[in-house]
């Protein structure tokens, strides 16, 4: 990941055509433009485990989010200040998590 001066360099601000046209301005990093391609329309690359209650994009609990990414069925991501710190923020990966949902074979049995 880059550091924050890479993430300043985008300098240039896109002109209202390019902004009703979808198109990305010239000058961003190329890590957001990365970044950007990545996401899949208004859809979020990481998001957060729900404090109580299914997550919003997949319906799956917290326990069931950490349970996946354990078995590796699943990518995540812990995010620290330092190494060493025990205590941080686990992002799960949605295009894996959908992907994981997508791949499971269907029920045969009638609801």
């Amino acid at each position: 990941m880059p550091d924050s001066s890479e993430l300043n360099k985008q300098v240039a601000v896109p002109d209202n055509d390019a902004c009703t046209s979808n198109k990305l301005p010239r000058s961003l990093s190329p890590y957001l433009v990365e970044l950007l391609t990545l996401r899949d329309g208004l859809l979020p690359v990481w998001i957060r485990a729900p404090k109580s209650g299914p997550e919003h994009y997949s319906g799956l609990s917290r326990s069931k989010l950490y349970e996946l990414a354990k078995r590796n069925k699943i990518r995540s991501k812990s995010i620290r200040e330092e190494k060493w710190h025990t205590r941080g923020t686990r992002l799960f990966h949605l295009a894996s998590i959908l992907q994981f949902i997508e791949e499971a074979p269907d029920d045969e049995r009638s609801v």
